[in-house]
């Protein structure tokens, strides 16, 4: 039962990429399963809930990986850097997800909505730790981590749309400027973009 539903919900992620969600249907999913009609209602009621569960399970994977690499350091740039890293990867290494997740997930209806929204929250967290770095004589916005979220999502939802999700980890000198630069200045930001361009070429 138990593989039946992870072949179902990774299914789902694939039909999902391939046809949107406005065009994903259950006999789809059935289809990239290889289950029966009835195998399939025995776990979900309809092509939301069983959208849902995928999204839930692909994006609790996401955090816990971003979490992992975000941990592992103590120095804040040091654990954005990492975090953001691991993240591009992850994205980058399965598309289908990254699709599901970050594009056809604004489709999905309410309550997928609400839970795309829970996850952009979890991040800010990791964002607004550098709160403790910023001038203490620098008033931060109260909503400037959601502003780095919101703009590291839309450029991120951009090249997704486009097709071009390999091309993700390419972003991360970008993403780091946009996460530094309202903590630490232009100035900090600026050196630090430069340090991880030239190493990412590096590699």
């Amino acid at each position: 039962m138990r593989s039946q539903r992870e072949r179902m919900l990774e299914a789902t992620s694939r039909a999902v990429s391939e046809l949107g969600y406005t065009n994903l249907t259950v006999a789809a999913v059935l289809e990239r399963a290889g289950v029966s009609r009835k195998t399939f209602y025995e776990h979900f009621s309809d092509k939301e809930e069983c959208f849902l569960a995928a999204f839930d399970v692909v994006s609790e994977g996401l955090v816990r990986s971003v979490s992992e690499a975000f941990n592992a350091r103590h120095a804040w740039r040091e654990r954005v850097h990492d975090g953001l890293a691991e993240f591009l990867r992850v994205l980058a290494a399965e598309p289908d997800f990254a699709r599901m997740c970050i594009v056809e997930v604004l489709a999905a209806g309410p309550a997928a909505l609400q839970r795309r929204d829970g996850v952009m929250r979890t991040f800010t967290v990791f964002f607004d730790a550098g709160r403790a770095e910023a001038d203490p004589d620098q008033e931060l916005p109260e909503l400037v981590s959601e502003s780095v979220v919101g703009a590291i999502y839309e450029l991120i939802y951009a090249r997704i749309l486009r097709n071009r999700t390999e091309e993700l980890p390419d972003l991360l000198p970008d993403l780091m400027y946009i996460a530094l630069v309202p903590y630490l200045g232009p100035q900090v930001a600026a050196i630090d973009y430069r340090a991880t361009a030239e190493r990412h070429l590096r590699r």
